[in-house]
This record gives C-alpha cells, sequence and structure tokens, in this order.
C-alpha cells in the first residue's frame, strides 16, 4: 500500500473514529443513566485505562508495523490459533460498531429530512445502509481523499462542541448541580457505565491498521493514536461536564439516542438544537467512515495471511485492498437491513451497543495482553509503556469484562454467548489454514 498519511492525518483519524459528538448524542444518556453525576469520572477513568492500551499499542506498531495491527499482534505473540480468535473478536466487533454508526446516521437524516419516519426501524435501516454505501465508495477512492473529508468534519465537530460546552460552563447551573451529589447507581452502574464508556472512546486504534500507509510507519501510527485518544476524551469529559450542570439525569435518561438534541434544548432551542443535530449527523459520517477504515486493513492482513479467502488480501492497481472494502461494505449493508427487523430502533440500537462494547473490551485485553506477552523479557521496556501500563490495562479489563457481563440482561448475555462460542471452531479451522503464514 502507497505511504500517504502523515502524523497530522493519522490523529484526524483518530479523532473521527471517536466521533465525539456522535458518541455524546448515543452514549451520553445511557452512561448518565447508569452511573449519574460520576459519568465524567468514570470516562476519566476508562480514558486512563485506554491511555494504557494504546502505549502498548505504540510498542507493538513500532516494533510491528502491521495493517492487522490487534489481530496481528495477538497472532506474533500467542500464536495461530489464538490470532485467529482475535480476528473473530475483531471482526464481531467492528462489523456490528458500523451498524451501531449506521443506525442513528439514518435516524438523525430522517429526522432532518423526514420526521415521520425518524422512529422506524425499517426506514432507519435502510437509510443506514445507503450511508454505509457511501463511505464504502469515498474510501474505494482511496485513503487519502477519505482522510481529508474526515479533516473537515472532526474540526468542525470539534468547534461546535466546543463552543456548545463553553457556553454552558457560563450558564447558571441548575439547583441540582449546584450541590455535591453522589452516585446512588452502586458498584454496578459504574461498571456498566465504564463499559459504555469503552464505546464512547473507542476508534482512536484505527491508526495503528493504517501503518503500512503511514510515511513514519514506526512512530506515527502510536503518536496518532495516543494522541487522538487523549484530545477528543478531553472534549467528551468537557462536555459531558458541562451538559451536566444545565441538565438532569432524568432529562440525559430520557433522550437515550438524542443527547445532542436535548442539549440544543438546553441552550436556547432553535439554532443551537438544529446546528448540534447537523453536528451530530456529520461526526456520524466520519466515524462510520474511519470504522471501515479500519475494518478494511485489518480485513486485508487477514486474507494476506491466508486467515479469510486470499482475495480480500488483494491490492488494486492504486494499492487499494478494493475487494476487502466492498466486501466489508456489503456486509455492512446487510446488517444494517436486518435491523429493520427489531420492533424498534431503540431495541436493536441497545443491544447491539451493549454486546459491540464488550467485545471491543475483550479485543483492548488481548491487544494489551499481547503486549505484555512480547516485552516481558525486555529490561528496557517491562516496567513501562511494553508491559507495565499494558499489564495494568489487562488486569482491570478483565475485571470491567466480568462484571459486565454478569450485570447484563439475558438477550445481552445470549448474544454474547452465541457470537463467543461460534469463534471457536472458526479459530480452530482457519488457524490450521494459515499456520505456515507466520
Amino acid at each position: 500500500m502507497r505511504r500517504v498519511l502523515g502524523i497530522w492525518d493519522l490523529l484526524v483519524i483518530a479523532a473521527a473514529a471517536i466521533g465525539p459528538a456522535f458518541s455524546l448524542a448515543t452514549t451520553m444518556g445511557p452512561m448518565v443513566g447508569a452511573a449519574g453525576y460520576d459519568a465524567p469520572l468514570t470516562l476519566v477513568f476508562v480514558t486512563l485505562i485506554m491511555a494504557c492500551v494504546a502505549v502498548g499499542y505504540a510498542r507493538l506498531g513500532a516494533r510491528f508495523p502491521n495493517a492487522g495491527s490487534s489481530y496481528s499482534w495477538i497472532r506474533t505473540a500467542f500464536g495461530s490459533a489464538f490470532g485467529a480468535y482475535g480476528a473473530w473478536v475483531l471482526v464481531v466487533a467492528n462489523i456490528f460498531a458500523i451498524v451501531v454508526t449506521a443506525i442513528p446516521a439514518g435516524s438523525y437524516t430522517l429526522d432532518l429530512i423526514a420526521p415521520q419516519l425518524a422512529d422506524s426501524p425499517q426506514a432507519t435501516g435502510i437509510v443506514g445502509a445507503l450511508w454505509t454505501i457511501a463511505a464504502g465508495a469515498l474510501l474505494a477512492r482511496g485513503l487519502k481523499p477519505t482522510t481529508l473529508v474526515a479533516a473537515v468534519f472532526v474540526i468542525a465537530e470539534f468547534a461546535v462542541l466546543g463552543a456548545a460546552a463553553l457556553t454552558a460552563s457560563f450558564m447558571p447551573a441548575t439547583p441540582h448541580a449546584l450541590v455535591a451529589a453522589t452516585n446512588v447507581h452502586g458498584v454496578s452502574g459504574l461498571v456498566g457505565a465504564v463499559v459504555i464508556g469503552i464505546w464512547i472512546i473507542d476508534g482512536w486504534e484505527v491508526s495503528a491498521s493504517t501503518a503500512e500507509e503511514a510515511t513514519d510507519r514506526t512512530r506515527a501510527p502510536g503518536l496518532g493514536g495516543l494522541g487522538g485518544l487523549l484530545l477528543t476524551a478531553g472534549i467528551l469529559v468537557f462536555g459531558m461536564w458541562a451538559f451536566l450542570r444545565i441538565g438532569t439525569p432524568a432529562g440525559f435518561a430520557d433522550h437515550p439516542a438524542d443527547v445532542m438534541a436535548y442539549v440544543g434544548t438546553l441552550l436556547g432551542g432553535g439554532t443551537w438544537r438544529w446546528v448540534l443535530t447537523v453536528t451530530v449527523l456529520v461526526s456520524l459520517a466520519a466515524s462510520l467512515q474511519t470504522t471501515l477504515v479500519y475494518l478494511s486493513r485489518s480485513l486485508f492482513a487477514m486474507g494476506r495471511d491466508g486467515l479469510v479467502p486470499a482475495m480480500l488480501g488483494r491490492l488494486d492497481e492504486r494499492g487499494v485492498p478494493l475487494v476487502a472494502i466492498g466486501g466489508l461494505t456489503g456486509l455492512g449493508v446487510l446488517f444494517c437491513l436486518a435491523s429493520g427487523l427489531f420492533p424498534s430502533v431503540k431495541a436493536g440500537f441497545d443491544l447491539i451497543l451493549s454486546g459491540t462494547s464488550v467485545f471491543l473490551g475483550v479485543l483492548f485485553l488481548m491487544s494489551a495482553a499481547a503486549s505484555v506477552r512480547v516485552f516481558w523479557t525486555e529490561r528496557g521496556a517491562r516496567w513501562l509503556s511494553g508491559a507495565g501500563l499494558p499489564g495494568l490495562a489487562t488486569v482491570a479489563l478483565a475485571g470491567i469484562l466480568v462484571a459486565a457481563v454478569n450485570r447484563s440482561d439475558r438477550p445481552t448475555q445470549a448474544f454474547l454467548v452465541v457470537s463467543a462460542v461460534l469463534g471457536l471452531p472458526f479459530a480452530l479451522w482457519r488457524s490450521r489454514a494459515a499456520t505456515n503464514q507466520i
């Protein structure tokens, strides 16, 4: 693949993939519902864990720059079978991440042009599928054009979110926010909020999958991912704190999928509500594009290694993994259309969000553990960036995920168990096919 990305491009891709406006719009409500006034502090805690993981990504990326990123590092550290299972986790988590991004994109689009259809699962699925096709078509033109569009989008949403948060921070706080409130949701609520927080700031790792397209392939992807994570998490925490000053937990809980519309109303409605709604749509588009970047590069690496059909590991004459992009886009479209089978938009979104968050956590855990495995014997890397910080993240994520699965409802547990079990025969089957490729 052609090396066309610099450190700025990679930072933009990481920030755009997180999609701060979209993340707040679709997950701040459930997070506040789980953690109450402790939601911003919970997000800080999640950010610290993810920063430890990101340090491990930077180390692994510098040693093994590979488009497969997490998948390839897990495979290098633990062998073909674990690598194949890591590939399964990566694909499941990010295929559903496409759906969780495309469904709100469909809902917000319909809210602007046909409000009477915004709550229809079928209409939302169809429009979400169209958004997926558009993002895939742009990516097929090349990564550089996608990065330029993402840069415009992310600058716009940072500017709008920053202005909204600053405005909220200078407004008189509602009476409930003037009192030091404590979290009444207990440990279970905090665990749920942490898992949701993993989803909120997920996306920064996309920079690692572009290592083979970076001009500085050993340093830039790691720095871009860590920088994008910290920068975006900062504005997310600030925005969450500022918006909680002028809203109420009940108000956020009543707007689980359109928090920014609620915030626009709190800021005075009118122009603010319209601008924030459009900003969320822009954020959704940027996040959808970069999710496709991450998964298409990962599938390309898997195809190159023989783990999935070899055609997915081919490049066209421009150095673009066109087959992987096309197959991924088609799969995303099918899942978006299938979301229309849910009884409501919210029901489909909530189930997929819960399952995706856990699978993302598992992928981060396996990647952090791979860093520990690779660098534990190296004295210079053992105590901090190579094994120390990723090791702390591994332990923290393990505890969080176990608690999260235990507190999940039955449908979510069933989704997680079925998805996890289906990965076992795939890993055993495909690891044999790819054994000689290591």
